[in-house]
């Protein structure tokens, strides 16, 4: 027999309820902010508290403390402009898993974005991301540069570009340099 989930709505005020990013989802969080790009948000805080688009959160066991996993850049918005104002929140139970699929996935998108630099992002989504997880998101059976790109909806030719751009950068700033990833195919 599964067991019926359950969800709650609820507004929250950011600036006076404890909202942190899931332990499990940190990891994606730390690469999804060094691979944003820096642009401008469109200001949604005179929009009524029941239009806004509600965050998935968890209720931590301290009853005031809540932790978000995705929506990373709604979170960013929130806590920026909009955290003296109430926000719709939907608290939810969650699993660690699952938690950590959500959370990649933020930062997958990322893939697409237009002056991402995608060698870096493919290294760190490499190094920080379990192998079985990116495969299923991206739904791919190897993890090469090829994948990538068909994921990324990239020219190979451009990623290459990528690589020797940041290798001359490398050699130009006189640090050692590890050139097994430039010819990864």
């Amino acid at each position: 027999m599964t067991q019926k989930s359950t969800a709650r709505h609820h507004f929250l005020i950011p600036s006076k309820t404890n909202i942190t990013v899931h332990p499990s989802a940190l990891s994606a969080h730390n690469v999804w902010l060094k691979f944003h790009p820096g642009k401008s948000y469109i200001q949604i805080r005179d929009v009524d508290k029941y239009h806004k688009p509600p965050v998935r959160v968890i209720r931590n066991s301290n009853k005031d403390h809540y932790l978000y996993f995705d929506h990373f850049e709604r979170m960013s918005q929130i806590f920026q402009h909009e955290s003296k104002l109430s926000q719709p929140f939907i608290v939810i139970k969650g699993h660690d898993q699952q938690i950590v699929k959500m959370a990649w996935s933020e930062v997958l998108v990322l893939c697409f974005y237009r002056d991402v630099n995608h060698v870096l992002l493919w290294q760190h989504l490499k190094k920080h991301c379990a192998q079985s997880i990116l495969r299923e998101l991206m739904d791919c059976d190897d993890l090469r540069a090829k994948d990538y790109c068909q994921f990324a909806d990239i020219d190979h030719h451009q990623y290459e570009y990528q690589q020797r751009s940041l290798a001359n950068e490398t050699k130009e700033l006189g640090l050692e340099q590890d050139m097994g990833w430039l010819y990864e195919k």
